[in-house]
Formats: C-alpha cells, structure tokens, sequence
C-alpha cells in the first residue's frame, strides 16, 4: 500500500489564493486533519477536496467555521448513505 501524499498549508494557500488564517481556523474546528513537521502544516491529499468544499462554503455562501463543520458532517452523512434519527442531533452540539 503506497503512502498518504502531502502537501503544505502555503501550496494550497497559493494555488487557491486564500489566507493561511482561514485554513487553520478550518483544522481548529475540525474540519479536516492536518499533520504538523515542526513549523510546517502538511495537509494529506485526500483532505484536499474537503477543504475546496469548505473554501467554496466560506467564499461563495459566507458561512463560517463552525456552519462548515456541521454541513459538512451532515453532507458526510448523506453521502456515506447512512442516516440517523433526530436524536442523534446533539451529535453536533
């Protein structure tokens, strides 16, 4: 099994012309993982359209950090197929 790729926070910053400050607002809400090299934040690739989504969320529509994480966990929800009773909504909380 071949190993994750990464890329930095400044590549993706770069590329997709957005402050660094939003990216890190998104790790520290959880909206995607990040590994940390000493000064340097490595995003895996995987994590990269997650963070296109939640950068379009932010940009286009104007929903913040923690409006990104719970439609993003909901839109994970729906496309993985599985749902779940209203119950299960202090899941979000």
């Amino acid at each position: 099994m071949a190993g994750v790729a990464y890329i930095t926070i400044q590549q993706f910053c770069t590329f997709h012309q957005c402050e660094t400050v939003v990216i890190e607002e998104f790790i520290d809400h959880g909206i995607f993982e990040a590994q940390q090299d000493k000064h340097i934040i490595l995003i895996p690739e995987t994590q990269v359209p997650r963070i296109e989504r939640a950068l379009r969320l932010r940009n286009d529509l104007g929903v913040n950090a923690p409006g990104i994480d719970i439609i993003l966990r909901l839109l994970d929800r729906i496309e993985g197929g599985r749902y779940r009773s209203v119950e299960d909504w202090d899941d979000f909380s």
